[in-house]
């Protein structure tokens, strides 16, 4: 059991004044059965937690699809290894190396692992819903639900077709049952309505319960929750942000709906609409609940810009890992060289006239300074004050940062547009410039596609945001094409097993 215990508290530091008891008492969900795991609240609780746990993993937001693997595919990152072959084909997107392939196989088969825990919940909770007490039903029911759309969408970006050219086979399976049973793969509307539905269904539940649409996230922090049904004794609902909340739900919705519109402008309102809804949302005393991050917070290294996370992994030993991976010695790094006016491979995501200000340059990159090691450049974001107990234990998953970008790219006029943009460059310290009058919309995307990879480094969404604009090459201005794009690149092949299970 005291290994278990360990990883409880590595998912939930953030409660460290809390009395996490509930948290603490947990057996796997496929170590527990069934019969007897969901005959109490406690019991659901538990198995939720589980789900959490293993978001956390490597193989999934952990690592691989954070600032690992989907990093890498991004060419974020150098081979810092002249002897690591994998990574070289992994930059290469080569997917028919065996190797690459295996570690793909493993992102696709624990989305799906995470997506089984959820819906062992989701099979059991309805028949269940006498054992609940205070809203837990539907908190419980509205996370898992979210949970479960939100590893399928991640499948989707990952696995699925071009956005903009989705065509009409099967392609994969949504999967709502725990069984040994083949899922038939849906065609891409069916797949992505599934995710739509069970995110609209969490958004319904979570809006009657949820103590974010009240509380302050500071409150929340302090299990200062001294209203409504919900009581200080009930540690469980509290760090609003390290859950799938009600924010998080519109939020993916936002995010989804983007996607989606390469396909189907129409969309765009909807991205726009739940975008703006989050930007939007404030707690009882009418403050913000989520705000930019600003020059502030990055001199007070919190680097992830905290008050912007809507949905947060919550890592027990962040800060150690960041130094492992991203320090003097890590392997998470930029090969570059220096040249007068800053970094040469930098340049092009960070223009010398842009840098004066920016905060997601300043203090954030550095040489190394180990023999062998000067002309790596490491990234800082995740190596934090270590004296911000709660903040270094925060890996974002999403953030009010890309509700302001899709805000931006969803707007139907280049004044709607220009409005928004204004803002965040203003929140973010970059120089604005009005989109171009000759054709404002190219350059909107080119400055969206720089904005997600500046904004997100190391946040895995660089990858998708090519994918989902088609970039073949990157805009013009970036001196140093250092990454190229295609469909070839983007689609990465399903599991050989899951490919003889639907013939595709």
């Amino acid at each position: 059991m005291k290994k278990y215990i360990v990883v409880i508290i590595w998912l939930l530091g953030g409660l460290l004044y809390t009395g996490c008891n509930d948290w603490l008492d947990v057996t796997p969900v496929d170590q527990n059965p069934k019969n007897k795991l969901f005959t109490t609240q406690k019991g659901f609780r538990s198995a939720l937690t589980g789900a959490y746990i293993r978001l956390n993993e490597e193989r999934v937001y952990g690592g691989a699809l954070i600032w690992n693997d989907v990093e890498y595919m991004a060419c974020n990152w150098y081979n810092t290894s002249t002897n690591n072959t994998i990574l070289a084909e992994l930059l290469n997107c080569n997917y028919n190396n065996g190797n690459v392939r295996s570690r793909m196989d493993g992102i696709y088969e624990n989305l799906y692992k995470v997506i089984a825990d959820v819906n062992s919940i989701l099979e059991e909770i309805d028949a269940q819903q006498a054992v609940f007490s205070d809203g837990n039903y539907e908190m419980i029911k509205g996370e898992a639900l979210a949970i479960r759309a939100f590893c399928h969408f991640d499948v989707l970006r990952l696995f699925g077709p071009m956005p903009m050219n989705v065509g009409e086979d099967g392609l994969l399976p949504y999967v709502k049952t725990v069984t040994k049973e083949v899922h038939p793969a849906l065609t891409y509307k069916d797949y992505t309505q599934a995710i739509i539905s069970d995110l609209n269904e969490a958004e319904i539940l979570l809006k009657k319960v949820d103590p974010i649409l009240t509380f302050s996230i500071a409150d929340m922090a302090m299990n200062d929750l001294d209203k409504g049904d919900f009581t200080t004794e009930d540690d469980y609902i509290a760090v609003r942000q390290i859950r799938m909340n009600y924010y998080a739900v519109l939020a993916t919705k936002a995010r989804v709906y983007t996607w989606l519109s390469a396909q189907d402008g129409s969309m765009k309102a909807n991205g726009a609409r739940y975008a703006q809804m989050v930007i939007d949302a404030k707690d009882h005393n009418g403050t913000p609940t989520f705000r930019l991050g600003t020059d502030a917070d990055r001199v007070a290294q919190d680097y992830t810009m905290s008050p912007e996370h809507i949905m947060a992994l919550s890592v027990y030993d962040l800060a150690n890992k960041a130094n492992n991976l991203f320090g003097e010695t890590g392997s998470l790094a930029r090969y570059d060289f220096s040249v007068q006016d800053g970094f040469y491979y930098l340049n092009n995501l960070f223009p010398v006239a842009e840098r004066v200000s920016d905060i997601r340059w300043n203090g954030m990159w550095s040489y190394k300074t180990l023999s062998g090691k000067t002309s790596e450049v490491m990234y800082k974001k995740y190596i934090q004050n270590a004296n911000e107990y709660v903040r270094i234990l925060q890996v974002p998953l999403l953030r009010l940062s890309e509700m302001y970008l899709i805000l931006t790219e969803c707007a139907e006029t280049k004044a709607a547009a220009e409005t928004s943009y204004k803002y965040y460059c203003g929140q973010k310290g970059i120089p604005f410039t009005a989109f171009s009058d000759l054709d404002w919309e190219t350059d909107r995307r080119n400055k969206m596609v720089r904005e997600y990879c500046r904004e997100f480094y190391a946040e895995g969404q660089s990858f998708f945001t090519y994918k989902r604009y088609n970039v073949t090459t990157l805009p013009s201005g970036w001196t140093y094409t250092y990454f190229s794009g295609s469909a070839a690149k983007y689609i990465v092949p399903k599991p050989l097993r899951e490919i003889e299970y639907h013939n595709k």
